[in-house]
């Protein structure tokens, strides 16, 4: 007798934390010795399940680098207007990877070699960030000197906005300045598995779960634009708008996803999706995950529309975005056998560190 199946959709989220260092070599120069500022950037490692697109920096990458004038007392100036400033938005070059502190490091290359100011009592401090506007026509820097305008448009939406934070005061003692980059982003990942009436993960080779595919797979937001101060690390973004945008699309009925599926990873299957996230803005509230899943032999589709701000973790608490954090959106796909009550989703999950390695925890009715 064919066994005939009623399927329901359990989605959930988790986040991971992406962390990195730094090192500076220091040096005692000679009195009056004209020292050239050395340059370097690190990213945190790729092993690290919280990566975005940028893993890795690539042979010719562009950075600015700016650096404004400092005291001995006041590592942050406050003032980053360009009558203070000793290096203005400078384009650095991205040299290959070393790894003489035991993790990437890659050589930054300015058009022209840059000193450290004559006087010992001068100090200076630093941010840098990437892409630059002259690279991704996403990234403006209009009407301030520390402000980016970042906006999602294609191709590929929002881009991986790294930042270094402000770093510093330095002078010629310390000679080489190593940048720290973070993701300024807040990523979205998907991850789909099959369970049985009793929460039982099911192999992608077990039937039913080898005969459906993920139909539809779209993240959407109202979010299109978003103000990133580099002074202070901090996202002002415009009011969302009245309307859904399409940001990414991973499955289409023309173009379906066998399951189980994954693009958690550090080297994910597919393109992440990155988001600015502010406590200003409530960016949960203005985005969506469109999925549906199919019965390609019985011809049973699942699934809908469903915006984050649904989503809840194991406690009831609400389903957040963080910068340089990774939300993990847990889709469970339950069969049972006829007869039981119809199908029903639920929001639930959990938020997790990124280094946990254990498996969420989903309450199934």
């Amino acid at each position: 007798m064919m066994k005939k199946y009623i399927y329901s959709i359990m989605i959930g989220a988790f986040g991971v934390l992406s962390l990195s260092g730094c090192n500076n070599d220091v040096v005692e120069p000679d009195e009056g010795q004209q020292v050239p500022i050395m340059f370097s950037a690190n990213l945190p490692s790729v092993t690290v399940e919280s990566q975005t697109r940028a893993t890795t920096f690539s042979n010719e990458d562009k950075v600015a680098i700016v650096a404004a004038n400092a005291t001995a007392v006041s590592p942050i100036p406050t003032n980053w207007t360009s009558d203070n400033l000793y290096l203005n938005h400078e384009t650095g070059t991205i040299g290959n990877a070393t790894w003489e502190h035991g993790y990437a490091e890659y050589p930054i290359t300015l058009s022209s070699l840059k000193y450290w100011y004559f006087e010992p009592n001068k100090y200076l401090s630093f941010v840098a960030y990437s892409p630059i506007p002259s690279v991704d026509i996403r990234v403006t820097r209009p009407n301030s000197d520390m402000k980016l305008t970042v906006n999602g448009a294609a191709p590929g939406f929002f881009p991986d906005l790294l930042y270094t934070g402000t770093i510093g005061n330095y002078n010629k003692t310390r000679v080489s300045v190593l940048f720290d980059f973070k993701h300024a982003m807040a990523r979205l990942a998907v991850k789909v598995i099959v369970v049985d009436q009793d929460g039982n993960i099911l192999p992608s080779n077990a039937h039913p779960v080898n005969q459906l595919k993920i139909s539809l797979l779209v993240v959407n937001t109202k979010v299109t634009q978003g103000n990133f101060d580099l002074v202070s690390s901090q996202w002002t973004l415009a009011n969302p708008g009245t309307s859904y945008q399409t940001a990414y699309t991973l499955a289409t009925s023309s173009s379906m996803l066998p399951v189980p599926y994954d693009n958690t990873g550090s080297t994910p299957t597919s393109v992440c999706y990155l988001l600015p996230s502010t406590s200003a803005v409530n960016v949960v509230s203005s985005s969506s995950i469109n999925f549906k899943v199919k019965d390609t032999n019985m011809g049973i589709e699942v699934g809908g529309d469903y915006p984050l701000d649904q989503f809840k973790q194991i406690d009831g608490s609400p389903l957040t975005l963080e910068m340089g954090k990774t939300t993990v959106l847990l889709i469970k796909l339950q069969y049972t056998a006829i007869p039981p009550v119809s199908p029903t989703i639920q929001l639930q999950g959990q938020l997790i560190e990124w280094d946990y390695k254990g498996t969420s925890t989903v309450v199934i009715e």
